[in-house]
């Protein structure tokens, strides 16, 4: 495990001042005013998507305990497990929304665990760095890529393949395509 992700606090200034606010923006814009009968938040990290949402049941799976206690003591009400993307303690279709943000591409297996929260779930929404088309190829592979490789042990994500895992998608991009924010529902082989 990466340090940062035992520094929670750090996380957060890290997380919104690299990204000069543009996450959290996109964060707000996607899950504000999301209203679900149950909720996973999937890397749930310190919590920061928690707030935006509202459901009666909100859970939250991450690796990293520091993280956990930073999230509960910020939303008493959620329900937070220490756990694996990979493998969740849940039945199949047990929870109705499964959110990734920005935890995808931290993950060693995205696709498994994107197959994962379908399993769980009847709609995963994904949250994600995309590769921009303002910044040239090289910069991004060879300075920004690797401080993400560096600092969170970020990796680009394969998007064709997590969207092909479901019978309905919809994908959007942002900001130049440096986000993209997909909508799957219903496990293609489930």
């Amino acid at each position: 495990m990466r340090w940062i992700y035992r520094h929670p606090r750090i996380y957060d200034l890290v997380d919104t001042v690299f990204s000069f606010a543009l996450s959290d923006r996109l964060r707000r814009r996607v899950l504000n005013g999301l209203s679900s009968t149950s909720l996973l938040d999937i890397g749930v990290g310190s919590g920061k998507c928690l707030k935006r949402v509202s459901a009666s049941l909100i859970l939250g799976v991450d690796t990293s305990v520091r993280m956990l206690n930073r999230a509960q003591a910020r939303f008493p009400g959620a329900r937070l497990i220490l756990g694996s993307a990979h493998s969740l303690p849940l039945r199949d279709g047990s929870v109705e929304v499964s959110i990734f943000s920005y935890s995808l591409s931290v993950l060693s297996r995205p696709v498994e665990a994107v197959r994962e929260a379908l399993r769980v779930s009847s709609k995963v929404i994904v949250i994600e760095y995309d590769k921009p088309s303002f910044i040239p190829g090289f910069l991004w592979h060879k300075v920004l890529g690797r401080f993400g490789w560096r600092v969170y042990g970020s990796t680009n994500i394969d998007f064709m393949t997590i969207e092909s895992l479901a019978r309905k998608k919809i994908a959007q991009s942002f900001c130049g395509r440096l986000y993209r924010v997909v909508v799957l529902e219903g496990a293609k082989h489930a």
